[in-house]
């Protein structure tokens, strides 16, 4: 009876793997020509990345190879001056045409956008009948039968599995996410912020937006960051950049709206807890020369102004956006650092590097520029382009917490994530060990939180890239951590 019963089990999960992968269609991304002046070898694979990422979803899965595909998409990049266009087309690896697609731009700044409308043009056309269009999509192969044994499951460190809450649809393609007030009935206020609106949700059973803020085109959001203000309220620190210049700003919920109580702040903020203490928020200045200038220091407002006190020295490759502190069993301080190229950096209370990862972490495709006429010389782009990682937390335990996205890596200053996890570290006396991490999540990670005194993670994802008419879309899971 037993066996009859696995049986009966795995045909059925063969006929429904057969009705959800029919429509799913394997496709790959050939070698985009180049034409026109360019650095053909960087431009072609900075395209072929870029328009694989976009291409990657529900209905269409990229894969590695022609070989492995339902469907080939090759194209063409040619530029006249500014001008632009790029014409694709999609095959069946017999080689008939199934569709072909085209889009054009006035400016290189239209490209990373016209190419996620190229793609949605070619999605839509291959989507509409896989029948029609002559593409045949095979179901992967399924055993007949299965047995306990047989069931490969999650490595033992992995947590925050498949349970926990998980929002609807969000509209805008949010970069950050903080946390508010627990209210009476229950409801959570959670933050998220796109380049420029910052919008204020409650969540229970469901998402519901209440407020949002525009800023002007000229602004970007670099940080969101949320704490007990001295007045009694609950103050939400934007990080915002105009021009070269920072001009952040405080606001606070008032009833169902928002509102601004302090403005053109010339500070980096970011609310953190050192050693898994208490949260405190600190600040750090721009620099003329230097993006980051001066030690990070804690810090307090009252009205507009913001008072600094017990400032501490950074190590190399640190600033108020990269680095945590914890200490040892001894009550020792480490400082921990994210450094540039992703790799993570343990000092010791001299500042010295005690220890260095392998592997990297991080990953994030949040950034400012700012001019930089030395930059011309190596690089030749006029401007520095700075990316600002994920928060690095430390639990009460000692524990350390790091985001880190892969993916897609393209050449130069142009970033592409397609998944993330955030994992959970400790300080073994010699070097950090991994504890546990989370699944990874099947889209782009640009921000976490952990929320020790519930032990939850909130996951923000984006689940849809912005474009020239959209916003693009997010969506935000809790988990227990453990």
């Amino acid at each position: 009876m037993k066996k009859s019963i696995l049986i009966l089990i795995a045909l059925l999960t063969q006929l429904f793997a057969v009705t959800a992968f029919a429509a799913q269609m394997r496709l790959f991304v050939a070698d985009i020509n180049v034409t026109g002046g360019q650095d053909s070898a960087e431009m072609k694979r900075a395209l072929q990345v870029l328009l694989t990422s976009r291409l990657n979803g529900d209905k269409i899965v990229t894969v590695a190879s022609a070989a492995e595909a339902d469907v080939v998409v090759s194209g063409t990049y040619v530029s006249f001056g500014k001008i632009f266009s790029i014409d694709t087309i999609a095959k069946t690896p017999a080689g008939k045409t199934i569709s072909q697609a085209f889009v054009q731009g006035a400016t290189g700044d239209e490209l990373i956008p016209a190419i996620g409308i190229l793609a949605g043009k070619l999605t839509a056309e291959l989507t509409k009948s896989n029948t029609a269009s002559g593409v045949v999509v095979t179901a992967p192969l399924l055993l007949t039968a299965v047995s306990e044994t047989e069931i490969v499951k999650p490595k033992a460190q992995e947590t925050a599995a498949a349970s926990g809450w998980m929002s609807p649809r969000l509209t805008g393609a949010a970069n950050l996410i903080a946390t508010g007030r627990t209210l009476p009935d229950g409801n959570r206020e959670i933050f998220l912020a796109e380049e420029q609106q910052l919008a204020y949700y409650r969540q229970g059973i469901d998402m519901k937006l209440i407020a949002e803020v525009i800023l002007k085109p000229t602004e970007k959001i670099l940080s969101l960051d949320t704490i007990a203000g001295n007045d009694g309220n609950f103050d939400i620190y934007v990080t915002i950049i105009r021009a070269d210049e920072l001009a952040s700003q405080v606001w606070q919920v008032k009833g169902d709206t928002l509102q601004l109580v302090a403005e053109k702040l010339p500070y980096f903020f970011r609310c953190a807890n050192l050693f898994g203490g208490a949260t405190k928020l600190y600040a750090q200045s721009m620099g003329r020369g230097d993006d980051f200038y001066g030690d990070v220091a804690e810090a307090s407002r009252i009205g507009s102004a913001i008072t600094l006190s017990n400032p501490i020295k950074m190590p190399r490759y640190g600033n108020i956006y990269s680095f945590n502190q914890f200490r040892n069993i001894n009550g020792k301080t480490f400082t921990i650092v994210l450094n540039p190229d992703g790799y993570l950096i343990v000092y010791d209370q001299q500042l010295n590097e005690l220890w260095r990862s392998n592997d990297k972490f991080g990953g994030s495709e949040l950034y400012f520029q700012k001019e930089d006429s030395n930059n011309i010389r190596v690089s030749g782009d006029k401007y520095r382009w700075t990316f600002l990682n994920q928060r690095i937390q430390v639990t009460s335990k000692g524990e350390i917490l790091i985001g880190k996205n892969d993916g897609f890596w393209v050449m130069g200053n142009a970033r592409s994530y397609k998944r993330g996890a955030v994992y959970n570290m400790i300080w073994n006396g010699s070097s950090l060990d991994e504890k546990w991490r989370t699944r990874e999540t099947q889209n782009y990670m640009p921000d976490y939180l952990y929320n020790e005194s519930r032990n939850e993670l909130l996951i923000l994802q984006t689940v849809q890239r912005p474009g020239l008419a959209s916003r693009g879309a997010s969506s935000l899971s809790i988990k227990k951590a453990e």
